[in-house]
């Protein structure tokens, strides 16, 4: 049989402690946040769900890893006290082995600990944020030994050279972002039809929203660019 294992704040569970996870389908998808009005007089409502925001938000997801695994009787005592103090209340970094170019990231608690002699199960369930997020930021080095060529984002957007003009192109995905933009020398940029003055050092426009889809920056001037930008999918 081959189990599934998760990576939490880089401890991979199956090859630390042996623990592999009982189900395969751990994640839950988030719910969307929906908001009608109901119109008097009228069939139906108003839908206001993307009215604020200007496309759908989503809550919080749910994600329960059971696990289970045997250690000596005289053992289990140590392991589950160094799990608790690992994991239980601590914000976590979870990447799955079927899954490994995106992580989920929420807040964990324990729960269900039960052993029958050397045999044990647990629960961890982690009150995760909605988007699994891309491994890499586009000003994080990338580890090649890990990068899947076939499914991997790569974005090089660190320290690019600017003299005169140049137009980035940003793959967007569903998780809308407002970048920074980090600039070694005053200099502009246009987005959708619009300048903004970029200052030396590091600048939050929050005119300028990576959306689903292609997006284009040209910056203009002389100096280095970078821009830091971590893409996510539901």
């Amino acid at each position: 049989m081959i189990y599934q294992s998760v990576s939490i704040n880089g401890i991979n569970m199956l090859k630390t402690y042996k623990m592999a996870l009982k189900e395969r389908h751990c994640v839950q998808p988030p719910e969307p946040k929906t908001l009608y009005q109901d119109i008097p007089g009228a069939d139906g409502s108003l839908d206001l769900s993307t009215a604020i925001s200007g496309h759908m938000v989503y809550s919080r997801r749910k994600i329960t890893l059971n696990f289970g695994c045997g250690y000596e009787i005289d053992r289990w005592a140590g392991i589950f006290s160094e799990i608790l103090r690992l994991f239980h209340g601590k914000n976590g970094k979870l990447i799955f082995d079927d899954d490994p170019d995106y992580y989920y990231y929420g807040r964990m608690t324990i729960s269900k600990y039960s052993r029958v002699q050397t045999l044990g199960t647990f629960t961890i369930t982690v009150d995760a944020e909605p988007y699994k997020y891309e491994l890499y930021a586009s000003d994080e080095d990338w580890l090649w030994d890990t990068f899947s060529f076939e499914h991997g984002v790569i974005r090089e957007y660190k320290e690019i050279q600017v003299s005169g003009s140049y137009t980035l192109h940003i793959p967007g995905t569903e998780r809308w972002v407002i970048p920074e933009i980090i600039v070694s020398r005053d200099m502009t940029v246009d987005f959708e039809g619009k300048a903004y003055a970029l200052k030396a050092g590091t600048n939050k426009i929050y005119g300028i929203v990576i959306k689903d889809g292609e997006q284009k920056l040209t910056f203009r001037g002389t100096g280095t660019v970078t821009v830091s930008y971590r893409g996510g999918v539901l």
